[in-house]
């Protein structure tokens, strides 16, 4: 046996819990806005055009190219001709120093030949002349 009375019946839930089923309007929004953003990217993928080539561009850019290029070796130039200046200064400034050293050494051996030259004139002026003989 149950324990349900006859004369009273079940207690029903008079809050609703919504509609179940039956509405897809959410979806089928959802599903219109995918279609028109497909389109619209395959839209902008197939529109675009490739740039022109404009033969203007082409012709300033190799110029440009050129006037980098010609710059490039102008300071090439420049570079090689600043090292070849300063070895050359290099070069002159020991070449100078040997050369003074070359004429302190020439001018102390003319002095010490200067000194001994005097010297000897010295010498010989110390000694008493020789007697004069008489002539025969």
């Amino acid at each position: 046996m149950t324990n349900i009375d006859p004369h009273n019946p079940p207690h029903h839930d008079t809050r609703s819990a919504g509609p179940r089923g039956g509405n897809s309007t959410p979806w089928v929004v959802a599903a219109v806005v995918a279609v028109v953003a497909i389109i619209a990217v395959a839209f902008m993928v197939t529109s675009q055009t490739p740039p022109e080539t404009d033969a203007a561009a082409i012709a300033q850019a190799q110029d440009l190219g050129r006037a980098e290029g010609a710059l490039a070796g102008a300071q090439s130039t420049l570079n090689a001709a600043e090292n070849a200046a300063r070895s050359a200064a290099a070069q002159t400034s020991a070449d100078a120093a040997q050369a003074a050293a070359d004429a302190r050494e020439a001018a102390d051996r003319a002095a010490a030949s200067a000194d001994a030259a005097i010297a000897s004139d010295a010498a010989r002026m110390e000694a008493p002349p020789p007697p004069e003989q008489p002539m025969q």
